[in-house]
């Protein structure tokens, strides 16, 4: 008896000093978390901070956030109350009928309550509208479709409820706004209206197929637009495959969720695909101002094999591309510019400025681009 309290208190005691002991002997976190990154830097020893008593909370906040097994403590916490309580932990997710899961904001933009009034987006177009015109460089406005407006069957019932509805309130405003001001339009989100797989069951973004295809229509556009010299090269499909196994961003609202069980998800549609060789010298150097929604595009070679040297500012904030050093910094910090006539300078060295947004986003589009310097 006495030697099973020992094994028992030994037990104990590992299991309580298990987070330092893993990262002193430096294993691997196993099972981490999807989402946004919640790892807070080791804090630096000072007196005066030992003193007042912040250096203390900084070693229990990074002890509580950094440990090994807090991802599987997360996924068991979650895992119990999503199979008990239908309680997700997740940020602004929310199921609708037959198990589909939604992004509130994408439900609230198929309902239009998410509307912000017509002479602000009025405001906006112009401002763009004289942006391209004083920098001599064509913008092609890209309209992507949303979840919400597609699975509109699926959509929570409460929302379904709710007074001052109207259908696509932001994505017919910017449309209207656009068409009066004579700006190129590639709407997508009529493009894409009449498939039902355009979104995955578990996911928020397009689908993987859906991104492929958006890739070739917006390089088309810009043909138009663009001198005959340029062309994008275009990906090519070499064949297309059935899957129950979610590929990309398929399921990234259910890794969001961070849970122990799969959610079962609906067959889809992939291709394998290569891209055109174009020789690098004829393809076009672009800059893409958008939303998470062009994460796809890029992360299939778009701005490396795609185009030429070309960018991405992630919703106006962040800047990457092949030859981007510093990812992640602002359009200031990779540039330089300070001044409008320094920032005019920098969207004239590109061929063309893509701008693109799902209609959830349409409220903040374009993401204060123009207005990054006073």
């Amino acid at each position: 008896m006495a030697r099973l309290q020992k094994i028992s208190i030994i037990i104990v005691l590992l299991l309580l000093n298990a987070p330092w002991l893993s990262d002193v002997l430096g294993f691997k976190e196993p099972h981490p978390l999807h989402g946004e990154s919640t790892i807070i830097e080791e804090p630096e020893f000072s007196f005066d901070n030992l003193w007042s008593g912040e250096f203390q909370t900084s070693v229990d906040d990074f002890s509580r956030t950094n440990f090994l097994l807090r991802g599987m403590a997360i996924r068991t916490r979650n895992e119990i109350d999503y199979s008990m309580f239908c309680e997700r932990h997740a940020k602004s997710v929310i199921a609708g009928s037959e198990g589909y899961l939604f992004e509130e904001n994408y439900v609230l933009a198929a309902l239009g309550l998410d509307a912000i009034s017509e002479d602000t987006v009025s405001e906006r177009v112009s401002r763009l509208s004289e942006l391209s015109m004083a920098t001599g460089v064509p913008f092609l406005f890209v309209l992507a479709p949303g979840k919400g407006s597609y699975f509109r069957e699926f959509l929570p019932k409460e929302y379904l409820q709710r007074k001052e509805q109207s259908v696509n309130r932001m994505y017919e405003m910017w449309l209207d706004q656009l068409v009066l001001k004579g700006l190129r339009i590639q709407d997508l989100n009529s493009f894409f209206r009449l498939d039902k797989e355009v979104f995955p069951k578990n996911g928020i973004h397009w689908s993987e197929w859906a991104q492929v295809d958006a890739i070739n229509i917006i390089s088309d556009a810009l043909l138009d637009i663009l001198p005959d010299s340029l062309r994008p090269a275009r990906l090519m499909i070499d064949s297309s495959y059935r899957s129950t196994i979610m590929e990309g961003s398929d399921d990234d609202i259910e890794q969001g969720l961070n849970l122990w069980r799969n959610i079962p998800d609906l067959e889809a549609t992939y291709y394998n695909t290569h891209w055109e060789d174009v020789p690098a010298f004829k393809r076009p150097r672009i800059l893409v101002i958008a939303d998470s929604y062009a994460w796809g595009l890029v992360n299939k070679g778009l701005l490396r094999d795609g185009y030429r040297d070309s960018e991405f500012w992630f919703y106006n904030k962040g800047v990457h591309g092949p030859n981007i050093v510093q990812k992640g910094a602002s359009p200031q910090t990779v540039h330089g510019f300070s001044t409008k006539a320094e920032f005019e300078q920098v969207i004239s060295g590109f061929d063309a400025v893509v701008l693109l947004s799902t209609d959830a986003n349409l409220p903040r589009f374009p993401f204060n681009f123009g207005n990054n310097v006073e």
